[in-house]
């Protein structure tokens, strides 16, 4: 016969209420979450073939260590850490998982870090076509163009190339002398 136990028994496990109450605010809830997972295309001396990337965008509640605006001196705080997270797969055994960027806020800086994030999310979605425009083309050897600065490509030639990645834009030698 089993005996249940009485609450006197839980209440030696319990914290104290004195010292529940002074900071009893989980520290780890997520305020925003986006996240998006696409294929590139590597080609260089080492190797070649498809890559998959998973990137994690996310605002949550943390401590963090910021500069004190009365003091100037840092001390941990109560705010917010956007961080983005990458994971990229070279092939299905192998994977890297780091984080890319983080950024710390205080408690009345939310606005700030809401910015900051839907400008990581736009940021995040540039990579993405970029890759994608590599898994699209060059698996077929059709890339007649590859920007030198961010490695998005197209199969589609003319004498004056936008780049859909980072905006700069190239000018064959035909239309530099026209």
């Amino acid at each position: 016969m089993t005996t249940q136990p009485t609450l006197s028994d839980f209440a030696q496990k319990a914290i104290s209420s004195s010292k529940s109450m002074t900071d009893s605010r989980a520290w780890n809830r997520v305020v925003l979450d986006w996240d998006i997972a696409y294929q590139g295309y590597q080609r260089d001396e080492q190797r070649e073939g498809h890559v998959d990337f998973h990137v994690r965008v996310v605002i949550r509640e943390a401590l963090v260590r910021l500069k004190d605006p009365q003091t100037q001196k840092k001390r941990q705080m109560p705010g917010y850490s956007l961080t983005i997270f990458q994971t990229v797969s070279f092939d299905t055994d192998r994977r890297d998982s780091h984080v890319i960027f983080e950024e710390l806020f205080r408690a009345d800086e939310l606005p700030k870090a809401v910015d900051a994030f839907q400008q990581a999310v736009l940021n995040v979605q540039t990579w993405a076509d970029i890759a994608e425009s590599r898994a699209r083309v060059m698996p077929n050897q059709n890339d007649v163009f590859e920007c030198f600065h961010c490695g998005w490509v197209t199969d589609i030639w003319s004498d004056e190339i936008v780049c859909e990645g980072c905006g700069k834009r190239y000018w064959s030698e035909k239309a530099l002398r026209d």
